[in-house]
């Protein structure tokens, strides 16, 4: 086999690979620049704290034939509300907790290691990511949502803003939020494997699920 046939054949197979490496389900999330969050607006609210037991984030990562999923902590946040609507808000995630669901003894430990690690979430110089709620809209792009929840995301210390589906119930007795999974692209936030098989063999998709309760 010649030099161009070895190449296409090359070419060929990555695509192959590529095409097994299918992204979460969900709707995919676009990040954008930092929006500006006017903490006025919120400043006479009602303010509930998030109930760090009863709150949690799941992800699900894929790669090519497979895929791995988890959750974190929260590790502290407030929500503010008026008028029986949320109006700001914001929780902090404790990355350092970043656990492996669907892998139990040395490849659990392996592979938390390895996402906490500078390939991926380096949570020892970025131990905590955060969610800042700047506005709350009815109505979404995802049918098995009623609400849009639009903030600023901070990952490994970088702040991008998002839009993401959301159910939502304000009541005397706190608030209970949960969204479908989303994805969003964690390149956008420096999150990159750092290999030359990286986009190959892993998604940059990742499937993101929130649950939050705040009273």
């Amino acid at each position: 086999m010649n030099f161009a046939s070895k190449s296409i054949a090359f070419l060929a197979f990555a695509a192959y690979l590529t095409s097994c490496s299918t992204a979460p389900s969900g709707q995919q999330v676009q990040s954008g620049n930092a929006t500006n969050i006017d903490s006025t607006k919120a400043a006479a609210a009602k303010t509930l704290n998030v109930d760090v037991a009863a709150s949690k984030i799941e992800w699900l990562g894929t790669k090519t034939g497979g895929q791995h999923n988890g959750d974190l902590k929260v590790k502290s946040g407030t929500v503010k509300v008026e008028g029986g609507k949320i109006v700001g808000g914001s929780f902090v995630l404790d990355m350092t907790t970043i656990n492996v669901l669907d892998l139990t003894g040395k490849d659990k430990d392996g592979l938390e290691g390895h996402l906490k690690n500078g390939d991926f979430f380096e949570v020892e110089k970025h131990p905590e990511g955060k969610f800042d709620i700047a506005e709350v809209k009815e109505g979404s792009v995802d049918s098995t949502a009623k609400f849009t929840v639009t903030g600023n995301l901070t990952l490994k210390g970088v702040t991008k803003s998002v839009s993401i589906p959301a159910n939502l119930t304000v009541s005397d007795a706190g608030i209970t939020a949960t969204t479908p999974q989303f994805t969003i692209n964690r390149e956008d936030w420096g999150i990159t494997y750092q290999s030359t098989m990286k986009n190959v063999v892993l998604n940059s998709q990742m499937g993101i699920k929130i649950t939050l309760s705040a009273k």
